[in-house]
């Protein structure tokens, strides 16, 4: 059984591609969705912007466990000239201070030290 991560592309005007250990999985163009398989494991998690030359993502990849059959959400949008990812509660999962671990979906943990 495979679990998911879907993505949900905020902006008007930019594509998103979603990295998983580095490499890219899947593009999202603005205001659109879209939704990988993966097997479960621990990934790091980061995205990149393909119409901002330069545009940094915000920080530290995310460092997550998904178990098997899970699913987690992100959202994805550029604030303040760098790429945030946000929970569905509209947390900042790569922010700029502060710790965030612990449980974001059932099934899915965040262990990602910010600095």
């Amino acid at each position: 059984m495979t679990s998911r991560i879907a993505v949900s592309n905020l902006s008007r005007a930019d594509d998103y591609t979603l990295l998983l250990n580095g490499q890219p999985r899947i593009t999202v163009h603005p205001l659109k969705s879209g939704e990988i398989s993966v097997e479960a494991g621990e990934y790091e998690l980061s995205v990149k912007g393909e119409n901002e030359e330069g545009l940094p993502s915000a920080c530290k990849p995310i460092l997550m466990k998904i178990d098997d059959g899970r699913a987690v959400r992100f959202n994805i949008e550029a604030r303040h000239l760098s790429i945030g990812i946000y929970d569905e509660t509209g947390a900042q999962l790569n922010a700029v201070h502060g710790f965030l671990c612990g449980l974001i979906a059932d099934g899915v943990y965040v262990d990602n030290p910010i600095s």
